[in-house]
C-alpha cells in the first residue's frame, strides 16, 4: 500500500476535498502514488461527528497538531495557531521507534549479525565489570530489559550532564539478570545508536540519512548528539507531522515505501509483537515500540510515545496511523480516549 499527503494544511478541520478520481478507496483497493492529495472522512469510512468532537478535546489542552491518515489518505488534520505543517517537533522519546527501524536496516544489510550479539561485542570493557554485563544482548536494549540500574526519572539530569553520555551508562551496574526486569530507560536507546555508528562507521543521523529520511523525502528529520558526536537516538529525533505520519505508514506497509523495502517485513513484524508483557502500565513493549489494543473491538495496534505527548499510533487492520505533537505533561489517558474515539469512528 503506498501513501498519498494533502498538500495544504488548514487549522483545525477535518479533510473535505473529494480525491482527484472521485472514487472511494477501500481497505483492498491500493491507493495512488504519492501524489500530496486528501480524501473526505466519510470517504474513507470515519465518522466526520467523531472528528469534530475529537477537535473539541484537542482544543481544551495543549495538543500542537495532528494528522489521521487513513487508507493512505489523509482524512483530517488540526494545528494549533502558530503551527503548520512545516512546523518541527523534537519527538523525544518517540525517537526510539525511528531508532529500532534503523537497527532493524542494519541487521538486515548484515553489519549487525542479529538481535542477539552480546553487547561486549561493541564495549569489551564492560566484560571487566563482571556479573551479569556479559549477558547483556542488542535485544535486551531494545526491549528495555538489560537490567542496567538506570531510570529516565531518577537518573536524567546527571546523566544528560555528564561529560560522557556512554561512559556515563557503562559504568553504572546491573541489578538484574538481561531479559527478566522491564526497566524503561533511554540509556538503552543511547548504547543502540553507539552501536550502530560503531558497525556502519556512520552516525546514527547520518545512517537515517542515507537509508530512511532521504528515501522517504522525510527533509525535515534531524538529529541530536551529544558531545563525543553520536546521535541522541532515544530523545533527540525531530520531524514535522507529516514526516511522523509517515513514519507510521511505512511501518503499515510491512516496512515498504514506494515500491522499495526501506525495512524488512520480518524486522517490522518483531518489532511492533510484544516483546516483554509488563506486569503493570497501559501496554506491553516490542522493539522499542509500545503495543497494545484501541477500540470497542480491541484491535491490535502499536504506537511511539515521546514526553509531553509526541506520537504515532498505528492500527493495522483499519489501515488508520494517527500523529500527534503536543507539550502537555498531563495524564496520558487523554491520549487513549482520543484514539478510542478515533478507532471506534472508523468503519471495517
Amino acid at each position: 500500500m503506498l501513501f498519498s499527503f494533502c498538500a495544504c494544511a488548514r487549522q483545525n478541520v477535518n479533510s473535505t476535498e473529494p480525491q482527484t478520481s472521485g472514487t472511494t478507496v477501500s481497505t483492498t483497493a491500493a491507493p495512488p502514488v504519492w501524489q500530496r492529495q486528501k480524501d473526505s472522512p466519510q470517504n474513507q469510512g470515519v465518522d466526520p461527528a467523531v472528528l469534530n468532537d475529537v477537535h473539541e478535546t484537542f482544543d481544551s489542552f495543549p495538543l500542537l497538531s495532528s494528522v489521521i491518515v487513513r487508507n493512505g489518505y489523509i482524512v483530517d488534520e488540526y494545528y494549533k495557531d502558530g503551527y503548520d505543517e512545516n512546523s518541527v517537533f523534537v519527538l523525544n522519546s518517540a525517537s526510539k521507534s525511528v531508532t529500532s527501524a534503523l537497527i532493524g536496516i542494519a541487521v538486515d544489510m548484515g553489519l549487525i549479525e542479529s538481535v542477539d550479539v552480546p553487547i561486549s561485542t561493541y564495549f569489551p570493557q564492560v566484560l571487566e565489570n563482571g556479573g551479569y554485563w556479559a549477558e547483556i544482548t542488542i535485544r535486551h536494549l531494545l526491549t528495555h530489559t538489560s537490567g542496567i540500574d538506570m531510570s529516565d526519572t531518577a537518573d536524567w539530569y546527571d546523566w544528560r550532564s555528564s561529560a560522557n553520555w556512554v561512559q556515563y551508562i557503562l559504568d553504572r551496574s546491573v541489578t538484574s539478570r538481561p531479559g527478566t526486569v522491564f526497566n524503561y530507560s533511554t540509556g538503552n536507546t543511547h548504547l543502540l545508536s553507539a552501536i550502530l555508528q560503531q558497525a556502519s562507521g556512520m552516525t546514527l543521523e547520518e545512517f537515517g540519512k542515507r537509508y530512511l529520511f532521504d528515501p522517504m523525502e522525510m527533509n525535515s528529520a534531524s538529529v541530536s548528539a551529544d558531545a563525543q558526536g553520536i546521535s541522541d537516538g532515544g530523545n533527540g529525533v525531530s520531524k514535522n507531522i507529516y514526516d511522523m505520519a509517515k513514519f507510521g505508514m511505512l511501518y503499515l506497509n510491512g516496512g515498504e515505501w514506494q515500491g522499495s523495502q526501506l525495512v524488512s517485513q520480518d524486522w517490522v513484524t518483531q518489532s511492533t509483537t510484544v516483546q516483554f508483557e509488563r506486569d503493570s502500565g497501559s501496554a506491553d513493549y516490542g522493539y522499542q515500540w509500545w503495543v497494545r489494543t484501541f477500540g470497542d473491538h480491541d484491535y491490535p495496534a502499536y504506537f511511539a510515545q515521546g514526553h509531553a505527548g509526541q506520537y504515532i499510533f498505528v492500527v493495522p487492520d483499519l489501515q488508520l496511523v494517527i500523529a500527534m505533537t503536543s507539550n502537555y505533561e498531563g495524564a496520558t489517558s487523554i491520549y487513549w480516549r482520543m484514539v478510542n474515539q478515533i478507532v471506534n469512528a472508523c468503519s471495517e
